[in-house]
């Protein structure tokens, strides 16, 4: 069968379904209900920090990751499902969705398997068999990541692929959840925002490295407002055009930032590298080798952009100055307003590995309210 064919007969089944009315009364989800959705990441290299997560305030968590290549079958599982098996038990203990993430980052990759279905078919294979091997998984969020232009038929292809997936879904359980992760911009078109945004129950959008590690210039790594196009602003105004109903948008929000070797301490000064990624906070065991970056705040002092609210220090070393952008409690807490001011599905935060208890608290605060 032809690959046109075939994404057009996928479209029509997935966009038939009906997907904005998913989900009983016990589902909680970003487009139902009187509150926000709250979600977040445990990554792969933060072992057994989920003990302390806020379970208390989640809705759904996102296993990060377990990577898929070109031929649609899996190249590192990154211990799933054995190595978090308590995990998974101890969130849906919680009342708290478990959703393995699915993820890609190689654009050659990209390429060979979204342009032929039969690989296409496989990874729908693997998907649901990654999902049959814990009976607590309530869905599957992907991350397929490429940031470089792919031929027209690996975009249809991945299209057809997210609507082939939404309709197995829908075959073992109208209960299961289908989100995607999605860059806050596309200059590369990529991706076809409009029919994906039909397809799944909520995005996911990108809601850091607005500056990015190899940046040019230092500058926040997700500033509410001003900084160009690069802000919150911009990007959701970007989805909205698209047709993205509001409360499909689930934007991620960074427990880390960046710090940029850089030819002064002023804000937008040219970089000399590429950054240093900086957790807020971590334990001792997680990603020892990397700076912290409120303790690094706290060494050399907090500065704080006028234009996007967003927390940086600046220091001098023996090769030069350097600047640190990050998020903190207060410019969390503006997140969190922006989400409840313009109406959104809720927040993503990634990853939960890099907060504290205090954190979870202004969380747990700023949603616990309904949305009307």
């Amino acid at each position: 069968m032809r690959p046109v064919l075939v994404l057009a007969m996928l479209l029509a089944a997935a966009l038939s379904s009906g997907c904005a009315s998913r989900g009983g009364p016990s589902v909680i989800f970003p487009t139902q209900g009187d509150r926000f959705f709250v979600s977040g990441y445990h990554p792969y290299w933060a072992g057994d920090v989920w003990t302390e997560y806020p379970f208390g305030a989640l809705d759904e968590l996102y296993v990060f990751e377990i990577e898929v290549g070109a031929d649609g079958t899996v190249i590192a599982p990154h211990g799933w499902p054995d190595r978090w098996t308590a995990l998974t038990a101890a969130a849906a203990e919680s009342g708290v969705r478990v959703t393995p993430t699915v993820s890609m980052h190689d654009p050659v990759a990209f390429e060979a398997l979204f342009e032929d279905h039969v690989r296409i078919d496989r990874l729908i294979d693997t998907v649901e068999r990654l999902m049959r091997q814990d009976a607590r998984v309530s869905g599957v969020h992907l991350d397929i990541e490429v940031f470089q232009p792919v031929r027209p038929g690996a975009r249809d292809g991945f299209v057809a692929f997210v609507a082939g997936l939404r309709d197995r879904l829908d075959s073992l359980d109208p209960n299961m959840t289908l989100s995607l992760f999605v860059p806050a911009f596309d200059d590369d078109d990529v991706y076809n925002e409009r029919a994906l945004g039909r397809l799944v129950d909520f995005l996911v959008v990108q809601g850091y490295d607005l500056h990015s590690a190899g940046e040019e210039t230092t500058g926040p790594v997700a500033g509410l407002g001003g900084w160009g196009r690069l802000n919150w602003e911009a990007v959701v105004d970007r989805f909205i055009e698209f047709g993205v109903p509001p409360r499909k948008i689930v934007m991620s929000i960074p427990l880390f930032g960046y710090e940029w070797p850089s030819e002064s301490d002023r804000p937008g000064a040219r970089t000399r590298g590429r950054a240093t990624i900086v957790p807020l906070l971590a334990p001792e065991n997680v990603l020892p080798e990397l700076p912290r970056a409120f303790e690094q705040a706290a060494r050399h002092g907090l500065r704080r952009d006028e234009v996007s609210g967003t927390p940086y220090y600046a220091f001098r070393d023996e090769s030069g100055w350097r600047q640190g952008w990050f998020e903190d409690a207060e410019s969390l807490r503006a997140k969190y307003r922006f989400v409840r001011q313009r109406g959104l599905g809720g927040v993503a935060i990634f990853p939960l590995a890099y907060g504290d208890a205090a954190l979870w608290a202004d969380l747990l605060a700023a949603f616990a309210e309904p949305r009307f």
